[in-house]
């Protein structure tokens, strides 16, 4: 960027979920597995594992780190993450929990599903942070229920 003069910022982004997710996404498909067991549509939501852990954000608040890293004076380089890890186990709480169901009585495992097996990566936006002064705004389980709500309006349903 220097050799030609450019202003070009790099934002390494950890998982930021959104209501736009397409229904292959693992947080889509925990959100319309839940309203559709809650709906009577389905009775059964098969996962890869549950103990999967992940650093998920708000995509919303990605893009306010964007425009605060596209805001400074000179362009440099950030982590854009919460910093925290949830299992999957967690997400389903969080999305059945709303709902009034018991996901013990409607998920399980099922290896076969794995696509690839890896270490969990939790993001570090602690330059981020100190530089711009951003912080989620939505914290994990806020972020699940806008989720849950935007997948009850698709599904025409209410909590």
């Amino acid at each position: 960027r220097e050799a030609y003069g450019m202003f070009a910022s790099n934002g390494i982004l950890f998982n930021h979920e959104s209501s736009l997710r397409q229904p292959g996404f693992l947080s889509r498909r925990i959100v319309e597995g839940a309203v559709s067991i809650k709906n009577g549509k389905t009775s059964q939501l098969v996962l890869g594992s549950l103990s999967a852990e992940v650093d998920w954000g708000y995509a919303p608040d990605y893009v306010d780190a964007m425009m605060k890293i596209l805001s400074l004076p000179g362009p440099e380089d950030f982590v854009v993450a919460t910093g925290e890890k949830h299992s999957v186990r967690d997400f389903v709480e969080a999305a059945f929990g709303p709902l009034g169901l018991d996901w013990k009585d409607h998920v399980t495992e099922d290896a076969s599903r794995l696509t690839r097996s890896r270490a969990p990566l939790i993001g570090d936006a602690s330059k981020l942070r100190k530089t711009t002064g951003w912080s989620p705004s939505v914290d994990f389980k806020q972020m699940v229920r806008i989720l849950l709500e935007a997948e009850l309006n698709r599904q025409g349903a209410g909590v």
